[in-house]
């Protein structure tokens, strides 16, 4: 399950929340102050590592669609 990242209107915490996909746009509830809270467009990056220990990234992008080849799109789910 990937996790996405939400801002509250009321109080402007920031926080994260493991869901599922078709989860991924309900309101989550925020821990601070419970008001339903909508998600922030999430960007993902992935890493490769090297037997040397060099990381090189791999996909990544503008959010949604953005990431190019290897990139995760969530947009397929809905």
């Amino acid at each position: 399950m990937p996790i996405y990242e939400y801002t509250c209107a009321i109080c402007s915490n920031t926080f994260e929340k493991l869901r599922t996909m078709s989860e991924m746009d309900a309101p989550a509830s925020c821990p601070d102050c419970g008001s339903n809270s909508k998600r922030r467009l999430s960007v993902f990056m992935s890493f490769s590592a090297s037997a040397e220990g060099e990381r090189t990234a791999i996909g990544g992008g503008g959010g949604c669609c953005g990431g190019g080849a290897g990139g995760g799109c969530a947009c397929a789910a809905r």
